[in-house]
């Protein structure tokens, strides 16, 4: 199989270089980094709902966007990426895409390990040392062939990262950012310094050749202009803005199992409750208010609620507080409901209990993911 160590290469290139490789029906293993940042989004993501694209042109940051799915990611030059393009019918696609994830990561496991770095796989895709994430990785199919893709993050900007994602509120972004800080780590972080990046590749390539039959592959004119064409193509005005999903819900994907959600409150309900101060709504109608809640292996890690003051003499704190380390499931959410309840002396509040119901446990899903 071919190997192409591009080094630093064009933003672009470096997720042009496997879609051209498919298109051109070559298998082969890429190791490269960009020269600069970029904003690449999953081939369903939705421009205009994730990407802060006023931010993005403020800064000198472009966008492309993949062929394959995932959510919408920060690449810059502190990342290392390696990118295998195979056949369908190649037989290590032994399995479920799942279980080749295990085998495919495992380089950049060891390599971490070289670096007196303890990983693991946290499945589906991602690897985590203790607990944070340092490596996120996707697949898809593109022309026939199976694409995976992987990095190893030698530094992250997380600041960076929740600036250019379009989201609903300064809160939210800084529930991001923290989110982030908490959930996130780096090489550089883990060892208190920034290795070499040739050091991390070598080790990486060396890996790859314990398990792979890797010779030097040229990166040849005809493969440059190939190059050349799908960056045009997944930069194009077109294939950004194609229509993708869109939900009420706005979730960001901090790693496997760990979300930041914004969920915005069902429906105005202040005409009903004692003690309403005025909030421009009708009841019935649509409703300012909303939820940011972390969720993390399906249970409530942060609960915080903001502009409801239609809610503020029922004492939220105490349902974040009795909300907070919940299962998200209905069931545990009714129960924390119901004790929440009990300290309301008039009981006006529990005219909406499902209406609160249905704010905590929204299940609408999309959004980005790194």
């Amino acid at each position: 199989m071919d190997l192409y160590r591009l080094g630093a290469i064009p933003w672009a290139e470096t997720q042009a270089i496997y879609h051209a490789l498919a298109q051109k029906q070559q298998e082969g293993l890429v190791i490269c980094r960009p020269a600069g940042r970029c904003v690449c989004l999953g081939l369903h993501d939705d421009l205009q709902q994730e990407v802060n694209t006023g931010y993005c042109g403020d800064h000198n940051i472009p966008i492309i966007r993949r062929d394959i799915g995932g959510g919408m990611v920060l690449l810059a030059e502190e990342q290392i990426f390696f990118q295998l393009v195979l056949r369908s019918f190649n037989p290590l696609l032994t399995g479920r895409r799942e279980e080749f994830f295990v085998q495919f990561l495992q380089p950049a496991i060891k390599t971490l390990a070289d670096f007196a770095v303890r990983a693991a796989i946290k499945l589906p895709a991602d690897i985590v040392v203790n607990g944070k994430k340092i490596s996120g990785n996707g697949a898809g199919d593109i022309n026939g062939f199976s694409v995976y893709t992987g990095n190893i993050l030698l530094a992250f900007d997380r600041t960076a990262m929740a600036n250019v994602l379009q989201v609903p509120g300064r809160r939210f972004r800084e529930q991001l950012r923290l989110s982030m800080a908490r959930y996130l780590t780096s090489l550089s972080e883990e060892l208190g310094y920034m290795p070499a990046y040739g050091a991390v590749e070598d080790r990486l390539v060396y890996h790859f050749s314990a398990w792979l039959d890797l010779r030097r592959g040229e990166y040849s004119p005809a493969l440059r202009q190939a190059v050349r064409q799908a960056a045009e193509y997944l930069t194009s005005p077109e294939f950004l803005n194609l229509p993708g999903k869109r939900t009420r819900v706005r979730q960001v994907k901090i790693k496997e199992g760990t979300y930041v959600r914004l969920q915005p409150f069902p429906q105005c309900i202040k005409t009903t409750v004692a003690g309403q101060s005025g909030c421009g709504s009708r009841r019935g109608g649509p409703c300012a208010g909303y939820a940011v809640l972390v969720i993390q292996n399906n249970k409530i890690i942060e609960f915080e609620s903001q502009e409801l003051p239609c809610l503020e003499p029922y004492n939220l704190p105490a349902l974040a507080a009795g909300l907070t380390g919940r299962s998200w499931r209905e069931r545990d959410v009714r129960l924390a409901l119901t004790e929440w309840c009990r300290r309301d002396e008039n009981g006006a509040v529990k005219i909406f209990k499902d209406i609160l119901i249905d704010w905590i446990v929204a299940r609408q899903e999309t959004g980005s993911d790194f």
